[in-house]
């Protein structure tokens, strides 16, 4: 059997976990296949950025990831990372808002957060009717498009519970607006609740009896981890593993099917790399960076996909890391970290503790928060200078932790281009992407701009991939192209 070349593009968890599950399927085949991986930047993780400064652990882009994903958990075992995996101290289970100028612990129990004060008597009245609101229709969307998050949550909770939980929650997921993102999208575990429940709490109540464990919780299950070096540490294995080549500063200015400018068919893939325009030939090809990259490489063999990913909006998000000793550590409650609802005085979206979740985050005694600022409540962050952006982390973090401290350390990060939004056409898009890749046999799309933006999603959405590409790749060339091709979930 001849030799195949895979091209994965993007060297980001998605794309790595691609590459290592397509060498695997083709070692385990005897296919004589070379998986090339190209990335642009110098390193592997894309925005998996774990920051080691003199004892200080900066996670620039995601912190966590819940060990609810299978495929990802197969993942970890592969890449011999398993053991390196730490859950989150019990601290983490505590959640707080900030609202009147205070900090407001999120209670889990029902008779605490009915006397907590985070909703008012008629905003737990009506939370408390959820279970007699009737579901929603199916296929009734009103002008369009998808029910937002905002409406669900009105409609089944309340407005108050919409504005008052939801939103903020909302604004430290995706760093967007409730009202804007697609609720099927963003957050299918709720509309499957509701489709098989007829309710959210009646849908808790049958999942607390079938796992007692878990408790009385509308989120994903799962137990939030991340490794002793942080999270690029996957990247950084998957990277390492010898059946793969992974090329760093390798910028792809160009991707067409090899017979003909505008179909790529079972001829293979030709792509542009670099100023120099070196020409490389591959049999099958996984885009794996995110949705403006992938929607610039697409325009010519796959154009209405190109479109599509086009009009993903990801808006500007600033992380601002801040140190603080002293007695700082201990003035702050021990906790995940606090969401700020909009209206109260703040631009800050919300901050982390880290010193509180994993060990050997900040030195011994010391308090690490990670301040997230801008997304797309907040566009005119983008347009601060450093110095700006740090004088308004410190200000807020001052003010919502009751700090009067100048911290001793600070790493900024701006990501020009962060989280992917769903928005309420979202659904459209991603059908119209897969029905035009399922007639492009050979191509084949990662990341997180479709399927899920959390680190462990983006990780089994590669995997995913990898595995079809070596499938497919296996399979005689006279019938590659016979059928349409799988892309699993997308």
């Amino acid at each position: 059997m001849q030799s195949r070349r895979l091209v994965v593009i993007g060297a980001g968890i998605s794309g790595l976990a691609a590459a290592h599950a397509a060498a695997r399927i083709a070692a385990e085949r005897e296919l004589d296949l070379e998986v090339l991986v190209l990335e642009k930047e110098s390193q592997a993780g894309g925005k998996a950025l774990s920051l080691q400064r003199e004892g200080w652990l900066i996670e620039a882009g995601p912190g966590t990831f819940l060990d609810n994903e299978p495929e990802f958990q197969e993942l970890l075992a592969e890449a011999g990372l398993a053991d390196e995996r730490i859950t989150a101290d019990d601290a983490s289970k505590h959640r707080f808002l900030y609202r009147g100028q205070q900090l407001c612990e999120i209670p889990t129990n029902p008779y605490r957060f009915a006397t907590s004060g985070l909703l008012g008597p008629l905003g737990l009245l009506r939370m408390g009717m959820e279970p007699f609101i009737p579901k929603r229709a199916s296929g009734d969307h009103g002008q369009g498009g998808d029910e937002s998050i905002w409406d669900f949550a009105a409609r089944r909770l309340g407005r108050q519970a919409a504005d008052r939980l939801i939103a903020p929650m909302i604004l430290g997921i995706y760093a967007g607006d409730a009202r804007q993102l697609s609720l099927p999208a963003s957050l299918p575990r709720l509309a499957t609740l509701e489709e098989e429940h007829g309710s959210l709490i009646k849908g808790m109540i049958a999942k607390r009896r079938a796992t007692p464990e878990r408790g009385l919780s509308a989120g994903p299950s799962g137990e939030m981890s991340s490794f002793r070096g942080g999270m690029q540490s996957l990247p950084r294995a998957l990277a390492s593993n010898p059946r793969i080549q992974v090329r760093y500063g390798a910028m792809v200015e160009s991707l067409q099917g090899a017979q003909a400018p505008h179909h790529a068919d079972a001829g293979g893939f030709h792509l542009a790399i670099g100023g120099d325009r070196e020409s490389l030939m591959a049999d099958a090809v996984i885009v794996a960076g995110e949705a403006w990259a992938a929607a610039e490489l697409l325009q010519d063999v796959a154009p209405i996909s190109a479109r599509s990913l086009a009009q993903i909006e990801m808006p500007h998000v600033a992380v601002v890391a801040l140190g603080y000793d002293g007695d700082a550590l201990s003035r702050v409650p021990p906790g995940f970290g606090v969401l700020v609802p909009r209206g109260q005085g703040t631009r800050t979206l919300g901050c982390v503790w880290d010193s509180y979740l994993f060990p050997g985050r900040s030195p011994k005694g010391c308090l690490l928060v990670r301040a997230m600022l801008g997304g797309s409540v907040d566009p005119d962050v983008s347009g601060l200078s450093d110095d700006e952006l740090s004088a308004l982390a410190r200000r807020d973090v001052a003010a919502m932790l009751g700090l009067d401290r100048e911290p001793v350390f600070e790493e900024r990060v701006r990501w020009s281009r962060a989280i992917p939004q769903y928005d309420l056409d979202h659904s459209i898009r991603v059908g119209a992407i897969r029905a035009e890749l399922a007639t492009l046999p050979g191509l084949f799309l990662a990341g997180n701009s479709l399927e899920g933006v959390s680190f462990a999603r983006s990780g089994a959405t590669g995997r995913r991939r990898g595995i079809e590409a070596a499938q497919w790749l296996a399979r005689a060339p006279e019938s590659r192209g016979s059928s349409p091709q799988p892309q699993g979930d997308i």
